[in-house]
């Protein structure tokens, strides 16, 4: 599950083998309301008949969550990449400012640019009130039934991320019951710049290689 505002595809160039990524619905079906993307994603798991591996990034991550505390009996395990979930400290204009710094310092391909700007420009009360919610977001009850049900749980932090702190990721990863690990990388897109350890990590937790990662760093 991608996060905020971009698609599926950005994340594409680090997924294993029989991993998807998936696309959700646009801002003009959803109206950029949270509660929109739930249900699809519901939709999603429910469709698939199977337990599955639910990983997510940011917002995707704090979906997965979501997902799993509605479908536990579908959601095999869920991995966790600088989840969402809980409100957040830094003022919103942040991630706006993050967003512009990581697009010049070219992490983003000019067709994402070029999608979100179209999408912001078509929708901008949906895009502010997805942005709102997403930083607003309190997931307790959610997290809650996820730690109840059991289900394995895998949070990785960034060290230099400033937009969803490892203090943050260490407090949702308790919560959850699950395991914290630790990155460093370039920030909340740390990803993008790092697809071998992105895929390690995706790779080892299905395999169920990574219980050793306890609360210690995760080395690429």
């Amino acid at each position: 599950m991608p996060g905020f505002a971009v698609r599926g595809n950005l994340y594409r160039p680090g997924l294993p083998p029989g991993w998807v990524a998936l696309d959700p619905p646009s801002m003009s079906v959803t109206g950029g309301r949270f509660d929109a993307y739930r249900r699809w994603l519901y939709g999603e798991v429910e469709a698939r008949g199977r337990p599955l591996v639910l990983a997510g990034h940011s917002m995707g991550a704090a979906l997965a969550i979501c997902a799993a505390s509605e479908l536990p009996e579908l959601v095999e395990r869920l991995i966790l990449f600088s989840p969402a979930g809980v409100p957040l400290s830094n003022p919103m204009f942040d991630s706006f400012l993050l967003l512009v710094r990581q697009s010049l310092q070219g992490l983003y391909s000019l067709e994402e640019i070029a999608f979100v700007v179209r999408e912001t420009v078509k929708h901008p009360w949906a895009t502010y009130r997805l942005a709102r919610q997403a930083h607003d977001l309190d997931l307790s009850a959610e997290i809650g039934k996820v730690a109840a049900a059991s289900i394995p749980t895998l949070v990785v932090g960034c060290e230099s991320d400033t937009l969803t702190t490892t203090a943050t990721c260490a407090h949702i990863a308790d919560r959850l019951a699950g395991r914290y690990g630790q990155i460093t990388g370039r920030g909340h897109m740390w990803m993008l710049t790092d697809w071998r350890s992105f895929g390690k990590l995706l790779n080892e937790e299905e395999s169920e290689h990574a219980s050793a990662l306890g609360r210690n760093r995760v080395e690429p």
